[in-house]
């Protein structure tokens, strides 16, 4: 007994004094974060088009004599050349018609009484001229020939190339900057000019907590300060699931997109599980590869007690609270059966709004059959209609190339060393603490 309670009082002296330390180092990391005037993070795009040419490029390199490759870049620079101008014509052609409804708008309104300074003020949309070409311009459809920058892949010949698209690029722009210098009307917005649609790729990766929901969040925000219709988000989501709260919010973020019009895309290449596929089912589409796991529509909470160790050794601890189901179960005191009953039913709602949030949004899954807490993999699942289609993300997005610019946005906080130390801490006090009960579990 006396072993035991020597043991029980160097625990509690080890205990305090990681807790101590634990303080001290979260009050200088708070003091270090409001000392901080920059943003915590910054925005990184990349154009996977230009990705998909950079990979082509290196193989045919490889592939091709030197002679070949130069020749090679020569055709795509023409070819890049000549692409540019069919856009910068029919982007000349929208202006035109543009300014043809604006005029014969106003001599309308001037028909009417109206003078027609007044005839549409605020209706025609002025955009930037972006039927102008700009660096890493889109790829021709098939048939067209192959476009990138000739100037970055060849050589000597490649060289001519280069400048001959560039001059191209000037030319188009002088056609596209015409319409607008004559004042007879608004620049087309980039629809009218017939601009590609745009694709915006993002990556979750989930844990107990859904600590990437912040940076979720400023990825949306930067998507829809720019993102128009017929634009699309593709959101690449990897997780096992974790507390109702974190995932909740990370759903509620990708709902923004489908609020907005866009057509929201959740690729799932390994995992989406419970929170993760709470997340998934926001989406107009989910698209899986053969053996990711998702599914796993359930609730569960794990609780630890050892009440009865510490009675065995008279040691008595005291739950107090205000509030008839404050605590239903704790660790510590003792549970009791009325407890448990509202525990489990508190379970119960929330498997509930589970099952009718995956309804809401893929109201063709028959929920008898996959509202059991199991997972299926991705040939399984698209029979029970928990997914659309068999599919990695990276072929879903090369196919997109081909008549889409497509962008991976990537939200990225560069942290000092003893600020990811801290991290590292605040991790492991998390599933700690994820122990503890709480008055509900987690998907």
């Amino acid at each position: 007994m006396t072993y035991l309670y020597e043991y029980l009082v160097f625990l509690a002296e080890a205990a305090t004094i990681v807790v101590a330390a634990l303080i001290v180092l979260s009050a200088l990391a708070s003091f270090g974060a409001r000392r901080r005037q920059a943003p915590p993070g910054v925005l990184e795009v990349v154009r996977f088009n230009d990705y998909l040419d950079d990979l082509r490029h290196g193989l045919e390199q490889a592939m091709l004599t030197p002679g070949q490759y130069r020749k090679a870049a020569r055709r795509e620079a023409k070819a890049h050349a000549k692409k540019i101008k069919q856009e910068a014509k029919r982007a000349a052609a929208a202006a035109k018609r543009q300014t043809a409804q604006t005029t014969g708008a106003g001599q309308a309104a001037a028909k009417d009484g109206v003078p027609p300074g007044e005839a549409d003020a605020g209706e025609t949309p002025v955009t930037e001229d972006l039927g102008s070409p700009q660096e890493g311009a889109p790829a021709p459809e098939s048939g067209e020939g192959t476009a990138t920058a000739g100037g970055e892949i060849g050589a000597g010949e490649g060289d001519a190339g280069a400048a001959q698209d560039e001059a191209a690029q000037h030319e188009a722009a002088g056609q596209t900057e015409a319409p607008a210098a004559a004042g007879e009307g608004d620049a087309p917005t980039e629809a009218e000019a017939g601009r590609r649609s745009r694709v915006y790729a993002l990556t979750f990766e989930g844990d107990m907590d859904a600590s990437k929901v912040s940076f979720l969040r400023h990825e949306i925000n930067a998507i829809l300060t720019k993102a128009e219709d017929g634009d699309e988000v593709v959101a690449r989501v990897k997780s096992f699931g974790g507390r109702v709260h974190g995932y909740g919010l990370a759903a509620s973020q990708l709902q923004r997109v489908r609020e907005r019009g866009l057509k929201l895309v959740v690729a799932v290449d390994q995992v989406a599980a419970s929170g993760g596929y709470l997340m998934a089912a926001v989406a107009n589409q989910v698209i899986a590869a053969p053996f990711a796991v998702v599914g796993s529509i359930g609730v569960v909470a794990e609780i630890p007690n050892i009440h009865r160790l510490l009675k065995k050794h008279d040691v008595d601890v005291e739950v107090i609270t205000a509030g008839r189901y404050k605590r239903t179960l704790t660790v510590l005191g003792e549970n009791t059966e009325e407890g448990r009953r509202k525990f489990t039913e508190e379970l119960e709602d929330l498997h509930t709004l589970f099952q009718e949030f995956v309804t809401d949004k893929r109201p063709g899954v028959d929920l008898q059959k996959v509202a059991t807490g199991e997972a299926w993999y991705g040939r399984r699942a698209i029979e029970l209609n928990l997914v659309d289609a068999i599919m990695t993300s990276d072929e879903y997005l090369m196919r997109r190339c081909q008549d889409a610019d497509v962008f991976e946005v990537r939200w990225v906080e560069h942290k000092k060393p003893w600020e990811r130390v801290l991290a590292q801490v605040e991790t492991g006090l998390k599933r700690l603490t994820a122990l503890l009960p709480g008055r509900a579990g987690r998907p």
